[in-house]
Formats: structure tokens, sequence, C-alpha cells
């Protein structure tokens, strides 16, 4: 238990005469008690804590701890900036390779712990026990904690087992090489559950999108977000009245009048990630009554897609013209793609079949290129066939 660390001589204990009379062995003698335990003295604002430790336990999990205690006097190490109750639960853990979490705060607090006394196993275990408890009320906790790590990208999803299994040993021995095995180092597993954050938005969009803590955001943070090709909104305007409001809370902080244009800066790109040309023409009206994330030219080249362009004045759009309406077409696809396998939340079997059916066509075209059709196929079979005969 964490006891305050009191200094105070006034304890009892009455004045000797001459000096003590040693009564335990020496430190370095390796026997006692002194030597089969260390005290770490956890500095508070107000009190000191004191947390006994077994030496051995901390000695052999090889962490920053451990070389604290090499490197020091070896009586008491004196750690700084740390919560005295999580950090003796992270002392504890070194001994007893047990922990329980109460709440994901918790969590986080020990991934933290973990990664600031380079603890693998628990920062491993901290990312499966997140990813199992990861829900619409706690992920933008998780996604804004993983942008501790500087360094942390989305993790590409590994290829899937094949469903069958072939009868040629040959066969199997080449499928089996490329099978991935999934994270491995924390760092993998890191990047994993930032996937699996996102995976999770993608198909929560519209609850994640209606909670306050997405305002508070920082534009890295919103971007990577709204960027994301999977979002499963109902509509469009989903995603601009999200982006409206992000930019008007975004004025507020940065204390500027929150006109159209100082919104429009704000946004910068993600003005443009909105799929207009999707939305109805009664959509798009409403939205653009909210907020001109558009300048007049783009409102009015927007306008008029959804009013049907002819092929003539089509014709007479600049290249970065007819990119833009391709984006703002471009359908969003029906399904997420899978997350990473680090739970029993994120297995596969937990997701729709037809869901599991779309990752791995998406997955197979990402690999193979598109798949031609069987009339594509015919074509060809005659052409190599006539050509077989005139050769």
């Amino acid at each position: 238990m964490v006891q305050p660390f009191n200094t105070d001589e006034a304890n009892g204990a009455r004045p000797m005469a001459g000096p003590p009379i040693p009564t335990a062995p020496p430190m370095d003698s390796g026997e006692g008690t002194d030597s089969q335990h260390v005290n770490f003295l956890v500095l508070g604002n107000k009190e000191n804590y004191d947390v006994r430790a077994d030496r051995k336990a901390i000695l052999d999990s090889n962490t920053g701890l451990a070389q604290m205690l090499s490197g020091g006097d070896g009586g008491k190490c004196v750690v700084r900036d740390v919560n005295p109750v999580t950090f003796e639960c992270f002392v504890r853990y070194l001994e007893t390779k047990y922990i329980k979490f109460p709440s994901t705060s918790h969590m986080l607090e020990m991934l933290v712990l973990a990664v600031r006394f380079q603890c693998p196993q628990l920062e491993i275990h901290c990312v499966k026990e997140l990813d199992l408890s990861l829900d619409v009320s706690n992920v933008l906790d998780v996604y804004r904690a993983l942008w501790f790590y500087n360094s942390i990208t989305p993790a590409k999803v590994p290829p899937s087992q094949p469903k069958r299994r072939s009868r040629c040993p040959r066969a199997h021995k080449s499928s089996s090489g490329q099978t991935s095995i999934g994270p491995v180092t924390p760092e993998e597993h890191f990047a994993a559950l930032l996937t699996n954050c996102l995976q999770l938005i993608d198909m929560q969009t519209e609850q994640v999108f209606a909670q306050e803590a997405m305002l508070s955001l920082r534009f890295p943070e919103l971007e990577m977000i709204v960027r994301r090709d999977a979002l499963q909104m109902s509509s469009e305007a989903v995603l601009i009245d999200l982006l409206a409001r992000w930019s008007l809370e975004d004025c507020k902080r940065k204390h500027i009048d929150p006109t159209a244009e100082n919104r429009r800066r704000a946004l910068g790109a993600l003005c443009y990630t909105p799929r207009y040309l999707t939305m109805a023409r009664r959509e798009f009206d409403a939205a653009r009554e909210r907020i001109e994330m558009l300048d007049p030219a783009e409102l009015q080249l927007v306008g008029d897609a959804l009013g049907g362009l002819s092929r003539a004045a089509n014709a007479n759009l600049t290249p970065e013209q007819q990119a833009l309406v391709a984006r703002f077409r471009a359908p969003r696809p029906d399904f997420p793609q899978l997350p990473v396998h680090l739970s029993t939340r994120s297995h596969p079997r937990n997701y729709p079949k037809r869901m599991r059916k779309a990752a791995a066509e998406a997955e197979r075209a990402l690999r193979e290129g598109p798949k031609k059709s069987c009339c594509n196929r015919f074509l060809l079979n005659c052409c190599s066939v006539f050509a077989c005969i005139f050769d």
C-alpha cells in the first residue's frame, strides 16, 4: 500500500545517548530484509509517498525501474511526475505479472507508465485490453491518447487466410509462407489499435460525430478522421455539419471573427472532403445555408453539376475542376475494412458476412488488380485460339 513518507522526527522514539548500535547486516551482504526490498520515493505536490517493492522482481523485469535501481545507491529511488496509486499498480504488476483495469482511463495511465519505464509486455497487454473495451463512448479518448506516440500511423490490415485449404502440398506451402502473423512489437500493436479506432469511427460515424469531443480535436487529428473514405453516413450533410461546428469552435479558440472566410481558412483542404455531388439538391441547398465552405466559383460548379451539367460545358472545365467534380461525385464504399485482430472484439467472425466478403474482395483487388469479367476472359481466349490457328 502507498504510504505517505514522513520526514518528521516526531515519531515517538526516544533520543539515544550514544551512537546507534547496528542490528541489521550491511546492505551489500545480500542478507536481511533491506537487501530483499527497495523503496521508491514518489514525490508529490503536497506530500511524498513511499512504495516498497521486491528488489529481485524489479531487477528481473529489465525495465527502466531496473536500470534506475542498478544505477542508484540501492537504498531508495526517487520517482517524479507520476500518480502514486498508478505507480504502485505498475510495481505490483512487475512483481506478480497480474493487473486489473477498472476503467479505460486507468488503462491509458498504465500504458503511459509502461512506455515511460520501457515495459513492452505491459504495453502490449494494455493495447489488447483497450481494443477489447473499445466502443463509441471511449474511442475518441483512445484515439487522442495514441497521438502521444507521434510516429504512429494506421497499420495495414494483414491478408486473411483462405477459407479452404488446397489439397496440393506445394500450394499450401506457398500460401502459408505469405500469411501474416499479425502485430508483434509494441509499435505494431499501437498502429493496429489506431487502425481499429479509425475503423470503429467508420462504422459508427454519425454517433461519433455527434459528440462534443470532436470539436476539441486538433486539426491533424480531425484531418485523419474526415479524410477517411469509408465513413458510414446517411448523408454527407453529417460531415458538413461537423466541419461547420468545428470551424466555429476553432475561431473561438483563436479569438477571431467567425466569418465565412475565416472558417474556410481554418478548415483548409478539409472543405473538399464532403462528397457534395452524392447529395440531393435540397440537401445541398440546406447545407449551403449553414456555412459556405466553398467559394462562389466552386458553389456554381457544384450547382451546375447537380442541375445536370451538359457535355459541352463539362468539356470546357479545367483539369483541376474536372478532378474536383470527380472527387465530389465518388461514392463511398458500402462497408469499411475489417479491423486488425487484437482481441475477441475485433475478431472477423464478429462482423457481418457481407462485410467480410467486401473486405476480402477489396483486398484481392488491391493485391491482384481489378478482376476481369467473364466476357473479357472469353474474348482473350478466343483471340489466343485464332492467333494459334493463323500463326
